[in-house]
């Protein structure tokens, strides 16, 4: 299917998809992260706050996972455009 051929009706159905998508990733990367950097450095169950050490580990832990992200799509980003050619 040639987007170009799309109706204007077609094109914005074909964009709320596409925003339909990106949300939906964000959202699975976003509690990925979260349930990742919890088990991993949540250790104590008997306070309603974290320690410090806690919120130090959740804090690069989740820096860590955004770094990772960004890199992942970034090499996305350059192998769909070697892909595609010049």
């Amino acid at each position: 299917m040639d987007p170009g051929n799309l109706s204007p009706q077609e094109t914005k159905k074909l964009e709320e998809i596409n925003i339909d998508l990106t949300m939906r990733s964000i959202a699975v990367t976003y509690m990925s992260m979260i349930g990742r950097c919890f088990d991993n450095c949540v250790n104590d169950m008997t306070s309603k706050s974290l320690t410090a050490k806690e919120e130090k580990c959740v804090k690069s832990c989740s820096e860590k996972f955004m770094k990772y992200q960004q890199r992942l799509e970034q090499r996305f980003n350059e192998e769909s455009a070697n892909l595609n050619g010049p």
